[in-house]
Parts: structure tokens; sequence; C-alpha cells
């Protein structure tokens, strides 16, 4: 078993870099999605993260298959699928959690299409799809840090408001 003395060397490491890398991307995303969570579970949504992470697939196949930015094509079927649910959520006939089950799902399996049906793309579609969190690039710390930074900022900034939100969805 590794003791926390080796732990600490390999972190210290440069030919480790990677370890430091991923530890701090995923302590950033940890407090991100900690914050962000407390906010869905109180919203009594907790399913839509779900959603989103399984929507935002079909974003990463298309901007693959055009040869584009990934985290751009990622982001937009995120907030796409976020406005998506929302305006689906206004209709009391048909329950939210019932939608972002079947949207997911329907967006999930578009995705993989996509990405079958990518000629260019020889690696695996289990590789294209949970990725390894040691290969992350020194850029996506950066990104990863002012995103976070950001969407911590607005929620602290509208903190009451969302509250509301999340206790009486008329107001």
């Amino acid at each position: 078993m590794l003791s926390p003395i080796d732990f600490i060397q390999d972190l210290t490491n440069p030919d480790l870099w990677f370890l430091l890398k991923a530890l701090i991307v995923a302590c950033l995303s940890s407090v991100i999605c900690g914050v962000v969570g407390c906010y869905v579970v109180l919203r009594g949504m907790a399913f839509i993260g779900d959603a989103v992470a399984h929507s935002v697939f079909p974003g990463l196949a298309i901007a693959f298959v055009l040869q584009g930015n990934l985290l751009f094509g990622g982001a937009l079927a995120g907030v796409a699928t976020a406005l998506i649910v929302s305006i689906f959520s206004q209709n009391r006939r048909l329950r939210e959690d019932s939608f972002i089950g079947v949207f997911f799902v329907s967006a999930f399996a578009l995705g993989i299409v996509v990405i079958s049906k990518a000629s260019g793309y020889a690696g695996s579609l289990e590789s294209f799809l949970f990725g390894s969190i040691t290969g992350i690039p020194d850029s996506d710390i950066a990104v990863v840090a002012i995103t976070g930074l950001i969407i911590v900022t607005l929620l602290m900034m509208f903190h009451k408001e969302l509250v509301c939100v999340s206790m009486d969805r008329e107001t």
C-alpha cells in the first residue's frame, strides 16, 4: 500500500506531473459539483445531472466528426439540454423526470450513432466516452478553474433568487 509520504513524493515528481494535474482537476470539479448539487437537489431535479452528462455526448460526437472544439460542442449540447428540459418542465401533464429520462437516453443514442458513423475515428467507443483524467492537457486545468470560478460567483450572486425559485416554481 502507498504511504502518505510516498503519495506526496509522487505528486512532486516531475515525471509524474499527470498525477498532480488529475488531482487538481478532480478537487476543482468536486467543489464545483458540490456547490451546484445543493441547488439541484433543493430544486428536486437530481436526475438532471445524469441527463445533461449523457446529453452532452451528441455534441461531443458532432464536434469530433466536424473536427471542431470538443469543449464547445459539449457545452452547446449541455446548454441546449438544460433549455429543452426547462421548456418541457413547464408542462404539468408530463412529469419532469419522465421527460428527462426519455430525452437523455435519446440524446445518448444519437451520440452513439454519430460516432459510430464517423469515418476518422479508429479508437474504441469506451475511450471516447470515458477518457482519462490522467491525460488532461495543461490548458484544461485553467479552463476548469475559470469556469468553476464563474459558476460559483454566479451562484453566490443569485443565491437568494435560486433558493426562492427552488422552493416555489411560480416565482
